[in-house]
């Protein structure tokens, strides 16, 4: 009888033995290469804090983006990247180690892309606030974002394309149409037509706020008194009365420190015009910026950005569009950092306004008649594939790949 056990019972005990080995292996070998996988995340984590916390600098630079080799408590990290300026992007090769750099037991490699964007390039309209639209028969192209609750009063308003984002409610009849998404945070949507899909939600979006000292570091021209700026078409600019200055490849940052400045011309590179001061409004003397003439693109379309040419204009309080007997044209990112009603239009009745790009206030037209010949705003796309540079920026992770 023993014998019999025995012979039925060892080859079971052994079975038994080895399942209970393979299987004890097999558990160890998934919680290393789970360590693994986490260090590997661990490090992308790492940098999108870092990104999370300064809008403007140490996205591409080497120094910023380098990382130790780095220790946990049971395993490892290394990090390769690739940085790209023009295309806004940072490519990184994470690898999570478990065990030492002598002997590691498991490796995990995380593939990641992440990408910048400026909220300032997102929309055609941005309001910081709430806003009402009580003109008739207008339409508005590009994407809306208001940061409050939007009340449509007018009749046959129509928003081409989108998204419409209002941080609010919504209100307006049926014969508002939405051609596109609509996010809403509020209770309530009106009566609007909505072509597109209706979400009572709003993406994460903050108030772009300007660094200033970030413009002190990277400034290609300074002053600190009133200048005009004439934008030639040979890839220069120049201060009226002061030099004439080339634009870098790299894009060309013009600060004006507590003072105003006037431009105009044909945009031939990448440039942002910044103007700074204490906070004030559209009657203060600093912090303001004059488009006193028609301000373009060179190239084969003078009204849309491009791999060469793209502008912003970003100022403490207040923009002005200001041109008397002509038709005015101006085209870029225009964005005030201070109040609701700091943008102005001023010109001569029966002549023509036309805006391409981003306009972040409400625009008060002052006298009535001006421009009465027409005025129309057009949000430029390809500002998100050019933008000009020292915009905000966010970083988006938008592939990954854990193998």
């Amino acid at each position: 009888m023993a014998l019999l056990i025995l012979l039925f019972a060892l080859p079971i005990g052994v079975t038994f033995y080895r399942y209970v080995a393979v299987t004890m292996r097999s558990a160890m070998q998934d919680r290393r290469q789970k360590t693994a996988a986490a260090v590997a995340d661990s490090v992308v984590t790492d940098y999108l804090r870092q990104f999370s916390q300064d809008a403007y600098n140490g996205h591409y630079d080497a120094d910023k983006l380098s990382r130790p080799e780095t220790f946990y408590d049971r395993g490892f990290s290394t990090v390769t990247f690739i940085p790209d300026e023009v295309n806004r992007t940072v490519y990184l090769r994470a690898e999570g180690y478990y065990g030492t750099p002598a002997r590691p037991l498991a490796r995990k490699t995380l593939e990641a892309l992440i990408q910048f964007k400026s909220d300032l390039v997102l929309y055609g309209t941005m309001i910081n606030g709430p806003f009402t639209i009580s003109a008739d028969n207008v339409a508005y192209d590009g994407g809306l974002w208001f940061n409050g609750s939007l009340s449509v009063t007018g009749d046959n308003v129509r928003f081409n394309g989108g998204p419409l984002v209002v941080q609010g409610n919504l209100s307006g009849t049926s014969d508002v149409v939405l051609d596109g998404d609509l996010y809403y945070g509020g209770t309530s949507a009106g009566s609007v037509s909505v072509l597109g899909e209706k979400y009572n939600f709003v993406p994460a979006a903050t108030w772009p706020t300007l660094d200033f000292a970030y413009y002190d570091a990277h400034y290609t021209y300074k002053t600190t008194s009133d200048k005009t700026i004439i934008f030639n078409s040979t890839g220069s600019f120049t201060v009226v009365n002061g030099p004439t200055q080339a634009i870098p490849e790299n894009g060309a940052i013009i600060y004006g420190e507590n003072c105003s400045l006037t431009i105009k011309g044909a945009v031939s590179g990448r440039v942002t015009v910044v103007a700074g001061g204490p906070v004030g409004n559209c009657s203060s003397a600093k912090g303001k910026i004059t488009v006193s003439d028609s301000l373009y693109y060179v190239g084969a379309s003078s009204i849309s950005a491009g791999a060469n040419s793209s502008f912003a204009a970003l100022a403490r309080n207040c923009v002005n569009f200001s041109k008397d007997s002509s038709n005015l044209l101006a085209v870029g990112v225009f964005f005030v950092e201070q109040g609701t009603n700091n943008m102005g239009l001023s010109g001569s009745s029966g002549k023509r306004f036309w805006l391409y790009g981003v306009r972040t206030q409400g625009i008060t037209i002052s006298p009535s008649s001006s421009f009465s010949g027409g005025i129309s705003l057009k949000y430029d796309a390809n500002l998100q594939a050019f933008p000009p540079p020292g915009l905000p920026e966010k970083a988006a992770l938008v592939d990954w790949n854990l193998r």
